[in-house]
């Protein structure tokens, strides 16, 4: 049932995700074997370290799915038996949600007047996503460079960041690890190279603003908007809000990813064929519960 089972890009960091009862070298330990295998002599306590290190190394090399990666493979699993989903805190914050789909259109216009190119949504006249796979991954990009998003010359992710103090974070954070691997799988399925992840600066939506304008209303239990004391607040709150002042230039910022490697690709790839093998294993032995 899950023989041709792809991980979503979105999901690659979970899926490669190590198991604690497995750990695999750290760099340092890496090092430490290589600098102990190229001694001519070694102690008593060099050869237990040595004997060590070269059984982690191997065991390392097993792989072992983590609870990580077990809770995304559940979540694929009840979406392909049942088309049900994990109803978490974020998917019921609709405004939460609403803004950065909102706004992405205008994020998009943001980093092609930025950059000087047209960067095209994945979005058709029904609002509706073109998937990408291979035999391994698949993946929604939010925009492409290009007639077509697999021969595209430059693929984004894009962040509509909420606020000010957010974004300006955001040029000292590194890149997260997810972010990482979605677009190193986006550039496998595609074969494009030109991959980055555009932090950009919108506005927020006119009935946004106008929802939270309410609901600081409502917090100050203030009769109406001339209330001083709401004044004051909504001052500041609003003009946090529209980021029109700020020259365009200074509302994108990006962060570079490199293509998937030849290495990561058989990791990644290795690592679904597991997943598959234990989807269809769990599958076989929950469909026999209580009979």
């Amino acid at each position: 049932m899950f023989d041709n089972f792809k991980v979503r890009c979105s999901a690659i960091h979970a899926a490669m995700a190590n198991s604690r009862s497995n750990p695999v070298l750290t760099e340092k330990q890496l090092v430490r074997l290589n600098e102990l295998e190229g001694k001519d002599t070694l102690t008593d306590k060099m050869q237990l370290e040595l004997a060590e290190l070269l059984v982690k190394k191997e065991n390392g090399s097993k792989i072992i799915l983590s609870d990580t990666c077990i809770a995304y493979l559940m979540e694929e699993y009840a979406w392909k038996t049942q088309k049900m989903v994990r109803v978490t805190r974020e998917i019921m914050d609709i405004p939460q949600m609403s803004k950065g789909t909102i706004v992405e259109p205008q994020s998009l216009q943001l980093l092609s007047i930025v950059d000087g190119q047209l960067y095209n949504p994945n979005c058709n006249s029904e609002g509706i996503r073109e998937r990408i796979y291979n035999d391994f991954l698949s993946g929604e990009v939010d925009a492409y460079v290009g007639d077509s998003i697999m021969t595209a010359s430059t693929i984004p992710d894009v962040k509509s960041i909420w606020d000010y103090p957010t974004f300006l974070c955001k040029i000292h954070e590194p890149l997260t690890t997810a972010n990482d691997w979605q677009l190193k799988g986006y550039g496998n399925i595609s074969g494009c190279t030109d991959l980055f992840v555009g932090n950009c600066l919108v506005d927020t939506p006119e009935h946004l603003i106008e929802g939270t304008k309410w609901k600081l209303l409502g917090k100050l239990n203030v009769a109406t908007e001339e209330a001083p004391e709401f004044k004051e607040k909504w001052e500041i709150i609003e003009r946090s809000m529209i980021f029109n002042k700020i020259p365009p230039h200074q509302r994108v910022f990006k962060k570079k990813v490199e293509p998937m490697s030849a290495e990561q690709q058989t990791l990644v790839y290795d690592r679904v064929k597991v997943c598959r093998e234990w989807l269809n294993i769990f599958h076989e032995s929950y469909q026999s519960f209580n009979n």
